[in-house]
């Protein structure tokens, strides 16, 4: 096992986890994401959220509590931590294979997820995300993005449990295979970020 595999498990940990995600500026971007996602529900009293890689499901708090909110990850860990006292369905899965029915979702939010991801499974997990989506329903795509011109945060890449971060050119290219992109925005944190809003092609 290699040194950067030893730190991936150490990082995985829950608690190592959530301290990472606050020391990465988890609450400032929550106030870019939270208006994002109040559009999905503005107009729907009820509705389904699929949280791909959700975890401990600290995104549950941007729904309704009359929403379904599943959240899927293959750690089983971090879907037993205790985020919210709203509703969750917690579900042991992958990106990949997702357990729900097709045309199942009104929302697929994939947050800081793809650099998880190696080139075989990230088109999958999109194809994925795609299919359990109901016609006209919202995904929303949210992580850092690879750049050599910010020092501090190819250090976080190093330290990160995901060893599959891309440019945004690529995670952009890879969304427009699959979706029609509807918004881009683009910020910075300790990385570069990118929050996308798509519809699927179909619409």
């Amino acid at each position: 096992m290699s040194i950067r595999d030893v730190l991936g498990r150490i990082v995985s940990h829950p608690r190592i986890n959530r301290f990472q995600t606050r020391l990465l500026g988890q609450s400032r971007l929550d106030a870019r994401l939270n208006p994002v996602a109040a559009h999905t529900f503005e107009d729907a009293p009820t509705g389904t959220v699929v949280d791909i890689g959700g975890g401990s499901a600290r995104s549950r708090q941007m729904w309704p509590a009359e929403w379904t909110y599943y959240s899927i990850d293959p750690d089983s860990r971090l879907l037993e931590v205790e985020s919210t006292d709203k509703p969750i369905k917690r579900l042991v899965g992958d990106a990949a294979s997702l357990p729900l029915p097709d045309n199942s979702a009104d929302v697929v939010l994939m947050q800081c997820v793809s650099h998880h991801l190696d080139d075989s499974i990230w088109p999958v997990s999109l194809s994925e995300a795609n299919r359990v989506l109901k016609p006209g329903g919202s995904f929303i795509f949210v992580d850092g993005v690879w750049t050599k011109r910010r020092w501090l945060s190819r250090v976080f890449w190093k330290l990160d449990a995901g060893h599959y971060p891309r440019t945004s050119e690529q995670l952009e290219s890879a969304i427009n295979d699959k979706f029609c992109v509807l918004d881009t925005e683009r910020f910075a944190l300790v990385h570069h970020s990118l929050i996308i809003t798509a519809k699927p092609l179909s619409d």
